[in-house]
């Protein structure tokens, strides 16, 4: 074990601290992040016009119709949003204007974006489908802003004109320069091979990264990573989500199209799936572990953070148990930490995938406690079922790892109340 650690603080972790803190990555993941209020505002009407009770359902039938122009103005914009809001996060990352940055993003998204034959905007690219080409425009546009600010290749007013004014002048030139390589690329995509940048985009990122990260592999891969991140302290879902949650939010979108076409699910893995199936009581199934502190633990320090962290579990808060454990460098403890969410994640995939449970479509907060997060992802109320049997299966993965830890613990206590009675002798 000192060995696998040595290796890993001296190759991987270095690695995996310039990914968590490059700013592209992390431009992309707030930017994904900003639509949060979005989806799960979206959800909410979706859980209304397609409740999990028929007689619900049918009442709501007539209404479906009203109910999915909120669905359609959230879900159906992520796209929009994330090409702004990830032009404007990277851009403060450079000490740039924002505003400027983001409008440019969006304008270059519409430039790239191919008119439908009665010359309408297709709405289907400016959700999921049109994320991947509002990434990629969206790092383009900043870089090349950025390019053009730093060699003071910019109109500069004088410093009497309002900041408003001034920041809009010197967006001028980089802009121009924006928009037109991206209409010329696109000119030349449609007229020497009927392409769109579009439908490069989507042949040469989604499609493949979409196929990896629906399987049940993919899905495992990010797990593991995830976990082995945090065993060296470092926050595992804010690195692997700002690579892979653009796949998962895409994902999730087409669940719910789905689902308002009256049409059977497409997809198991998503972000329900990803943020809240095997993350009860947050990473690691944490809450599995807390009541386990509670319940049998018999060291005064696991007894007294268990009793300290356990509502915090409960909204899936698990930072308080990972470095309290502490879990972080614990050969003891990672073995069931990496074991317990990768099993719940194999065991909740493979009842969804043969209808024990319905597949998750609804977004809802990562810090609804369990088993109502289950209930409201799949809108089934097995879920709830499935997600309390999921809690027992890693409290059994934990128990013989937690039961060696506390015993050291409880021994480690005794010697030092032992030292601390001779000394006052």
């Amino acid at each position: 074990m000192n060995h696998f650690n040595a290796f890993m603080e001296r190759y991987f972790m270095p690695i995996a601290g310039k990914m968590a803190e490059q700013r592209h990555l992390k431009a992309i993941r707030d930017g994904i992040i900003a639509t949060m209020p979005l989806l799960i505002i979206g959800s909410i009407f979706l859980i209304i016009s397609s409740p999990p009770i028929p007689a619900w359902s049918d009442f709501m039938a007539p209404f479906a119709s009203a109910l999915s122009i909120p669905v359609n103005a959230t879900f159906g914009l992520i796209g929009l949003v994330a090409v702004f809001s990830i032009a404007y996060s990277l851009a403060r990352s450079y000490k740039m204007d924002g505003l400027s940055a983001g409008v440019l993003s969006l304008s270059a998204f519409f430039v790239a974006t191919p008119l439908t034959e009665e010359g309408n905007i297709p709405l289907n690219l400016m959700g999921s489908e049109g994320l991947f080409i509002a990434i990629v425009l969206a790092l383009f546009t900043v870089e090349v802003y950025y390019f053009f600010e730093k060699r003071n290749i910019v109109i500069r007013m004088p410093e009497s004109v309002p900041p408003s004014v001034w920041r809009a002048f010197s967006a001028l030139i980089p802009g121009a320069a924006i928009i037109t390589v991206v209409w010329g690329v696109d000119l030349i995509l449609k007229s020497s091979f009927g392409l769109s940048l579009h439908g490069v985009v989507s042949a040469v990122l989604r499609e493949p990264l979409q196929m990896f990260g629906s399987s049940l592999w993919g899905a495992l891969v990010a797990i593991f990573l995830i976990h082995l991140l945090w065993s060296f302290g470092i926050h595992g879902i804010s690195v692997v989500a700002s690579v892979m949650a653009p796949i998962w939010y895409s994902l999730t979108e087409q669940n719910v199209a789905a689902q308002q076409a009256g049409e059977e699910l497409p997809y198991i893995i998503g972000q329900p799936f990803m943020a809240i199936w095997w993350a009860v009581g947050g990473s690691g199934m944490a809450l599995a572990l807390t009541i386990l502190f509670v319940w049998r633990s018999r060291s005064k320090h696991l007894k007294g953070l268990g009793r300290g962290s356990i509502w915090s579990s409960v909204f899936n808060i698990s930072e308080p148990v990972i470095f309290g454990a502490p879990i972080v460098m614990n050969p003891i403890l990672v073995i069931p930490f990496m074991l317990a969410p990768l099993a719940v994640g194999i065991i909740t995939y493979f009842s969804m995938s043969i209808g024990l449970v319905g597949k998750p479509y609804i977004i809802v907060p990562w810090t609804t406690p369990p088993p109502f997060s289950g209930i409201l992802t799949t809108g089934d109320w097995r879920g709830g079922v499935l997600m309390t049997f999921n809690i027992l299966v890693a409290m059994t993965i934990y128990y013989p790892f937690f039961r060696l830890y506390d015993k050291q613990l409880l021994q480690e206590e005794k010697a030092d109340n032992s030292a601390a009675a001779s000394k006052e002798e």
